[in-house]
């Protein structure tokens, strides 16, 4: 499995004078049978997942990373009620 995070541009950039509304990063021929790369274009969190065919089952996948940001999310929303 490999793991990155990059930091993206930070304003709208454009391609041949069309803004480019979203921005992802993937690593492709590696030779992982999971590839998570994490991206942030404008303030946007953009996270892309590649897996080899038939290596994981892609609604639980789905289940799980939604479980764990909303975790992270109440998690971050409680200690920032505390420090005040």
């Amino acid at each position: 499995m490999a793991l990155t995070n990059m930091i993206g541009p930070v304003e709208e950039m454009a391609l041949a004078n069309h803004p480019v509304k979203g921005l992802y990063f993937v690593v492709t021929g590696a030779p992982q049978s999971c590839s998570v790369t994490i991206v942030s274009y404008v303030d946007k969190l953009r996270i892309a997942i590649v897996v080899e065919k038939d290596f994981i089952d892609p609604n639980k996948l789905k289940y799980c990373i939604e479980n764990a940001y909303e975790s992270i999310f109440k998690a971050a929303i409680n200690s920032s009620k505390v420090e005040k």
